[in-house]
């Protein structure tokens, strides 16, 4: 217990992302054994340390092909990885504590509403244990569906690609069991397969609390401010880049123009929904327009909503961001939406997380195009680094092709992706505050 206390004295964004630093190292000697692989080595400590972050950080970006290259055992290990990093370490963790009777104190419940992104103590287990049971009760009637749909295809084994494929798409993962690298891509007429793989992704990136308001409150007048900003935001921005990514890709010989409209608008909806967090495709991304792929960088930058299994700046974030401009135009002072205030607090809070994430980006994908030594083309690089950053896993191909520098930058990329920009920066910098107030003064911008 005293160790335990000695932790606990850390702030609370230092012991969320040191939860994460823990499991990514289990994870990256986990996938070092021999039995782990395929070819009875063990993966490279560099490309172990990097897989098991991207399973951790839900992220699914890849060296090795997980059907090819990974035995059963190493699998396992990838699903708990994305399972437990989907939820949270500190999610699972609490809940077994509390059950076996610990009681928290209040240092500790604040270190828990930060890692859940919760604001008051009321509830906070409550919510866990929601948490818990939502996760459970999806997974499983996915996870069965899709072993129907495998079975004629692999059998027994069809349980095994269902459960897989079930955790990793709610957890929006995106890591795959289908080989080489291609995703759904030999799938992209599994209409089928890619709605509950849609389904899932959604689910899995709205959020746990919007989830209980649509479950408790079932009525739109009801709802919290955070869930209709939430339904709203996904809705347009689903809406918005499939009408973008059709528009774009309907002529690419490549990848959308053998397919018929239908099929086309399918496959243009499964990639908008997929590229905000989750990183399945059913299109090669190398093959596809430049244009599309700043599209999705748009969109993986964006990426989920608060207190889900999904990454970025998140969709909340981008929504008071756009209406603290609008209201900038209008001349107005306050943002209502709703008929709610939204505080200047957040306000701050939006601007902070995107300048900062902005900056984050920035400069890992200047580092990552140094080290790249300019063999690949600078959108290719900046796609990767924003895959990492809103922990989407949709590559072009190049991160294998990566150093060790290379694969550490995305890996703390894909990290700070995954707990969160503000929380990170916060695990930085010393706050305190001041009691002397200075007189203030304008200046010119813009």
């Amino acid at each position: 217990m005293d160790k335990l206390q000695k932790i606990f004295k850390l702030k609370p964004t230092q012991v969320i992302i040191l939860s994460f630093v823990f499991m990514i190292l289990l994870g990256t000697f986990l996938l070092m054994l021999p039995i782990s692989t395929t070819n009875n080595a063990g993966l490279h400590p560099i490309d172990a340390l990097f897989v098991s972050t991207s399973a951790s950080c839900v992220t699914g970006l890849t060296v090795v092909d997980l059907h090819n290259d990974l035995t059963i055992f190493g699998t396992i290990v990838m699903l708990f990885l994305i399972q437990i990093g989907g939820l949270g370490i500190m999610t699972l963790g609490t809940l077994v504590v509390h059950t076996l009777g610990y009681r928290f104190r209040l240092k500790e419940n604040i270190i828990l509403q930060e890692s859940l992104n919760q604001g008051g103590q009321e509830g906070i287990f409550n919510l866990i244990k929601r948490m818990i049971k939502y996760t459970l009760v999806i997974e499983i009637f996915f996870a069965v569906i899709l072993t129907v749909h495998f079975y004629p295809e692999f059998g027994l084994n069809a349980v095994g690609y269902g459960i897989f494929h079930s955790i990793s798409a709610f957890c929006n993962a995106g890591f795959d069991l289908f080989g080489n690298y291609d995703s759904l891509c030999k799938r992209n007429d599994d209409y089928f397969l890619m709605t509950c793989i849609g389904l899932l992704i959604i689910l899995g990136g709205i959020g746990f609390t919007v989830m209980s308001d649509f479950i408790n409150k079932r009525s739109w007048k009801k709802f919290t401010l955070h869930t209709k900003i939430v339904v709203v935001m996904n809705l347009a921005l689903i809406l918005v880049g499939t009408l973008l990514i059709f528009w774009i890709e309907y002529t690419n010989q490549h990848t959308l123009a053998e397919l018929n409209t239908p099929a086309q608008l399918a496959n243009s909806c499964f990639m908008s929904i997929s590229c905000r967090t989750a990183g399945f495709n059913s299109f090669d991304l190398a093959q596809s327009e430049q244009l599309t792929q700043l599209t999705m960088i748009i969109l993986m930058f964006i990426g989920a909503s608060p207190l889900s299994t999904g990454g970025g700046i998140k969709s909340t974030t981008f929504f008071i961001i756009l209406m603290s401009m609008w209201a900038v135009f209008r001349g107005k002072n306050e943002i209502v939406v709703f008929g709610r205030k939204i505080n200047h607090e957040l306000r701050n809070q939006a601007f902070a997380i995107f300048t900062m994430g902005t900056i984050w980006v920035v400069t890992a994908g200047m580092l990552l195009s140094y080290i790249d030594g300019e063999v690949h083309e600078l959108e290719e690089i900046i796609f990767e680094t924003v895959s990492g950053f809103g922990t989407v896993g949709m590559g072009i191909g190049i991160t294998s092709e990566w150093n060790m520098a290379g694969k550490l930058v995305l890996a703390l990329t894909m990290l700070v992706g995954r707990v969160g920009i503000m929380t990170f920066m916060l695990s930085l910098i010393k706050q305190k505050k001041s009691r002397i107030k200075y007189p203030s003064e304008d200046i010119m911008i813009g």
